[in-house]
């Protein structure tokens, strides 16, 4: 089928047909086009792929999940190697989600779930407007539907925008936390190596 008239029928489909359309057209949608990278979402979401779905996260968005998931799986395994027991559990609930798993695209799906998918999904559409925010573009699709997208330089791969600002917040609370806790973790060995065998384990700095 040629381009053109898989567009023109994209144009009339449903988003599942639509997605399905544009990669008999092309294989795998391109993200660096605006319409492949709303074509990639919707795929990633009718195949229930939120692995793929990450992969087209704005890339501001996937670089703090790196950050914060690094950060907190730091933070974690310097409490369980260094605090005293009575406050070990405690400190590591405070950590939060992202000290529960290995890579940001699992953190994303942890916060992502289905509810969130399908929210996403139902703006989905081939694109029939765009205009231009500051960094971002403003995509309206045939449901009426907008999507905010983001890349950093030509060539690079459209995102969507999600939850950009909360997460480059998120991520400096969680490099604050390890550093608070890199020097807990100082005070804890300093008082041990001066605390007698049979004595308790030092209470918590404040």
């Amino acid at each position: 089928m040629s381009r053109h008239v898989c567009l023109r029928t994209a144009t009339l489909a449903s988003t599942l047909i639509w997605a399905l359309c544009l990669g008999a057209c092309d294989s795998t949608p391109n993200p660096q086009e605006v319409e492949g990278a709303v074509a990639y979402m919707a795929r990633a979401i009718e195949h229930d792929d939120p692995a793929a779905l990450f992969r087209v996260v704005d890339e501001r968005a996937r670089h703090a999940m790196i950050s914060i998931v690094a950060d907190r799986r730091a933070a974690a395994a310097l409490i369980r190697a260094a605090y005293p027991p009575e406050v070990k559990d405690d400190a590591l609930e405070e950590l939060g989600d992202a000290a529960t798993v290995e890579t940001a695209a699992a953190l994303f799906a942890l916060r992502c779930g289905a509810a969130c998918r399908q929210a996403l999904g139902e703006r989905l559409g081939p694109p029939t407007s765009e205009r231009d925010e500051g960094d971002e573009r403003v995509v309206t699709t045939s449901r009426g539907g907008t999507v905010r997208l983001y890349r950093a330089q030509p060539g690079h791969w459209w995102g969507f925008v999600w939850e950009t600002e909360a997460l480059d917040r998120e991520r400096s609370r969680a490099n604050r936390d390890l550093r608070h806790i890199e020097r807990n973790v100082e005070i804890y060995r300093r008082r041990m190596g001066l605390a007698a065998p049979n004595e308790p384990s030092p209470s918590s700095p404040e």
